[in-house]
């Protein structure tokens, strides 16, 4: 599979999404004291865990979607045509 993210933006996808799935899980365990009803934190618990679970993937992968769609790639090594292997963060 091709790549679309340099380094810095898997570095912070890799961070953001744990820290997101780790918020979404708390959530959903009953740690959240910003929401009251338990209906309101059972969904919010998904979508924060299965988004920062989705983010933290794209940065696994170096590959997103959204930035193949835009045509944006912020991997500079892949951007000049480099034969280079990425290498784990």
């Amino acid at each position: 599979m091709k790549h679309n993210m340099g380094r810095q933006e898997k570095l912070i996808r890799l961070i953001g999404g744990l820290i997101v799935f780790i918020v979404g899980w708390l959530v959903l365990r009953g740690y959240a004291i910003f929401v009251s009803e338990i209906a309101t934190m059972t969904i919010a618990g998904i979508i924060l865990a299965f988004a920062g679970a989705v983010v933290f993937l794209t940065g696994i992968f170096s590959w997103c979607p959204l930035n193949a769609l835009m045509k944006h790639n912020s991997c500079e090594a892949c951007k000049v045509g480099e034969t280079h292997r990425h290498l784990p963060v």
